[in-house]
């Protein structure tokens, strides 16, 4: 009888005939390589997870001086001998100006754990205990130094502080669109990150032409690129992007 020149594969069979095993060992890599191929390309247009650190188990105590507008601050000396500028956030999606709002202006201790990203801080304050009070000896701070940076038209994109410092990874884009709108929207504070041709970032406090805060007017353009122009006013050791909301648009 004349051995037929194509395999037949049968399951029960205890070898795969060479053909089909050539075939399957071919196909096999191929997919493997196309797979990792895809992976490359995917990990290649994420978003940068960021150097941001929250270490949640660390409490710590800061006085300073409270002030209110247009987001909560605290102006201290006590984090690490420089005077600062420490936005004060709540540890989950909520805001902390009702329980600041007796304290405006005034000397007093919080209590919380650090948000930290380059040279920016934030404390977002212990939920389950009281986290604010009267400081009787707390270390003295100057008054607010301003000073008018011009104007400038930004491209850039609207986040959340506290997701963009060190909360979330990485906290921008628009995968992160609903939680930074939601935490803005329940009281986060708004920072604008301006990237120019160069791939060169800066991050900004967001406010409205006349340094009021700003919330639902710019919650469909968080997480989008966007262009704004407006007024840069450097306040210690943060700068404002005074913008009127109305003149912000996707790009």
């Amino acid at each position: 009888m004349t051995k037929p020149k194509d395999s037949f594969f049968v399951g029960y069979a205890d070898k795969l005939p060479p053909m089909d095993r050539r075939a399957m060992v071919i196909l096999g890599g191929a997919g493997i390589a196309g797979a990792a191929l895809a992976g490359a390309k995917l990990a290649v247009h994420q978003q940068a997870r960021g150097s941001g650190s929250w270490d949640q188990a660390k409490i710590v105590d800061l006085t300073g001086m409270v002030e209110q507008s247009p987001y909560p601050v605290l102006r201290t000396v006590s984090l690490d001998g420089q005077m600062r500028s420490v936005s004060l956030v709540c540890s989950n999606k909520c805001g902390v100006s009702a329980q600041l709002a007796q304290f405006d202006g005034k000397p007093v201790w919080v209590r919380g754990s650090v948000i930290a990203r380059g040279r920016h801080r934030l404390l977002a304050v212990v939920s389950d205990a009281e986290w604010v009070g009267p400081a009787q000896n707390a270390s003295p701070v100057h008054a607010v130094q301003e000073e008018y940076l011009g104007r400038a038209a930004l491209n850039g994109e609207i986040l959340d502080a506290k997701c963009w410092t060190g909360a979330m990874r990485p906290g921008v884009g628009k995968t992160h669109k609903s939680c930074a709108s939601l935490c803005i929207r329940m009281g986060g504070t708004p920072w604008f990150l301006a990237k120019d041709k160069a791939g060169k970032r800066a991050v900004f406090v967001l406010t409205g032409p006349r340094g009021e805060p700003l919330r639902d007017e710019i919650l469909s353009l968080v997480g989008e690129p966007v262009r704004a122009s407006g007024k840069l006013i450097r306040r210690d050791d943060l700068v404002q992007f005074r913008v009127d909301p109305a003149t912000i648009h996707s790009v």
